[in-house]
């Protein structure tokens, strides 16, 4: 969903979530479905299990009723940062906020360490059988903002008809019409995982999606199948600005068609496979007629859920980029959008503008609670804790547009994040994270050792208040962007030190 949504702080309520008890909802729609992805109102990340209706839940109701939920991640952060030089009126540290530090959404360096705000209200109206969604979304609040920036008030982001046609036919069935995306990939068990970002691929789409459920005994198949566009391609004439988003008025229209199948075992494993092809055929993008352009995606998952022994992910994703500078971003792959930021951030581009090239993605990660462990069924998330999730992510890019010798290379990143609580309203975490932007090439490495301090108002609560302190070692070739738009600055130094206070809430 989002331009800043992926986020760090979410470990203490992961603990809380993987105690709630297990309801229709948490694995799939009423009919428990189970997902082969995230749903289009889940927030990226720290997404509640199942949320709590406001009233009656829509999807288990005969008549027409008002669902409501919101979620909202507010980080107040500031970088410091030691002058090379200065003068009598200048202090020897400076102070940035937000802070300068490697962490752009769209590329492989974000880790999710430090959150960017993501403010979400989702209202649903409806019955068990017809329901209206409707998603208002920012990624800022304009009271704390430095300037007004309109690519941030997003406003109605998703806006979707789901049609529960499982009563009329026999078997579930069901049916998204509208505006809205998709999310395939997802590591964590019930969000994007600890990088906030799907691992084969997420679609902006509006047209329809389709699933549709199968029971055998203890064995659950799924099929999905989803066609979609996008409500127009950025007019000839229009100037990349900051009201657009620095659009690119080159890409042309999009179409997104995607199928995925599934196979679910007694709630435990699920394995997913999945397909997504973008393509443009336009004539009437301002450079005229252009290569058709293509983003093909092949993925596979899997999803196993040992209740005492946690939760593991593991994924692969093959993206196939032919032409792609004119594909819109209907498509995203590993956050960026589109051809254009995949040229951007993967592939580069040849003499003549064309982006051809490929990504090859593996990713994992493996959440355990250690009093679930001990306790086993008797555990009821009342009680003090330690929580670890393990994760990583592995991208090998091919290109011939690459600057020599990089035809070929490997981004890495991993980390560990332990939080223990303690007390019902009050834990601690250390988080770790290693990033390696080519290979084995040490000076465009960094890493990140985020410590916090945890407040809640109970044990499994909604809410969270954190206090926390990151200390960024750099490579000598690591980079930061300035600049409105941002560009990569050789001369910028980045920060090492960042102190951050993020408010968390959802319902």
């Amino acid at each position: 969903m989002m331009k800043t949504v992926s986020s760090a702080t979410r470990s203490a309520i992961i603990l809380a979530l993987l105690a709630a008890p297990t309801v229709a909802m948490a694995d799939g729609a009423a009919d428990d479905v189970p997902r082969l992805g995230l749903d289009p109102g889940e927030p990226q990340v720290r997404s509640a299990t199942p949320a709590l209706p406001f009233g009656v839940q829509p999807a288990m109701s005969r008549e027409y009723v008002l669902d409501f939920h919101g979620y909202l991640l507010l980080p107040a952060r500031i970088g410091f940062h030691q002058r090379p030089t200065t003068d009598p009126t200048m202090s020897d540290t400076v102070i940035h906020s937000p802070p300068l530090i490697p962490q752009d959404l769209r590329s492989f360096e974000y880790t999710g360490a430090l959150p960017t705000p993501w403010l979400q209200l989702n209202f649903i109206y409806g019955n068990q059988t017809v329901s209206a969604t409707t998603i208002i979304s920012g990624t800022s609040a304009s009271d704390a903002s430095s300037f007004y920036n309109p690519v941030d008030q997003l406003g109605v982001n998703d806006a979707y008809l789901t049609l529960n046609l499982t009563k009329k036919v026999g078997f579930p069935f069901r049916i998204n019409v509208g505006a809205y995306t998709g999310r395939y990939g997802a590591m964590g068990a019930y969000d994007a995982g600890r990088y906030g970002t799907p691992l084969i691929a997420r679609t902006n789409t509006i047209g329809e999606t389709i699933t549709a459920g199968y029971k055998m005994g203890d064995l659950f198949l799924v099929a999905e199948q989803g066609l979609g566009g996008q409500l127009g391609r950025p007019p000839a004439g229009i100037v990349p600005a900051g009201w657009n988003g620095f659009v690119d008025p080159n890409v042309g229209a999009t179409l997104v068609n995607h199928a995925h199948l599934g196979l679910a075992y007694a709630g435990v494993a699920r394995l997913g496979l999945h397909y997504l092809t973008a393509w443009t055929q336009d004539d009437l993008t301002p450079a005229g007629n252009i290569p058709d352009g293509r983003i093909s995606v092949y993925g596979a998952d899997l999803h196993l859920t040992g209740g005492r022994a946690g939760h593991f992910y593991v994924g692969v994703a093959h993206t196939q980029a032919t032409n792609a500078q004119s594909v819109s971003g209907a498509i995203e792959i590993l956050n960026a959008r589109g051809g254009p930021e995949l040229r951007n951030q993967y592939l580069g581009a040849d003499s003549a503008g064309n982006v051809t090239g490929s990504l090859t993605t593996f990713g994992a990660q493996y959440d355990v609670s250690f009093a679930r462990a001990v306790f086993g069924k008797w555990y009821t998330g009342m009680t003090p804790d330690i929580f670890l999730s393990l994760f990583g992510l592995v991208t090998k890019v091919s290109s011939d547009n690459l600057p020599a010798p990089y035809f070929a290379k490997t981004k890495m990143k991993g980390g560990a994040e332990v939080t223990y609580t303690f007390l019902s309203w009050l834990g601690v975490s250390e988080r770790f994270d290693h990033v390696r932007l080519n290979g084995s090439d040490s000076t465009e490495a960094f890493s990140v050792l985020s410590s916090r301090i945890l407040f809640h108002s109970g044990w499994r609560s909604r809410d969270e208040i954190a206090l926390q302190y990151s200390y960024f070692l750099y490579g000598s070739g690591v980079q930061v962007q300035t600049g409105y738009p941002p560009t990569y600055d050789m001369n910028a130094s980045p920060d090492k030190n960042v102190l951050q206070l993020t408010g968390t809430f959802w319902w």
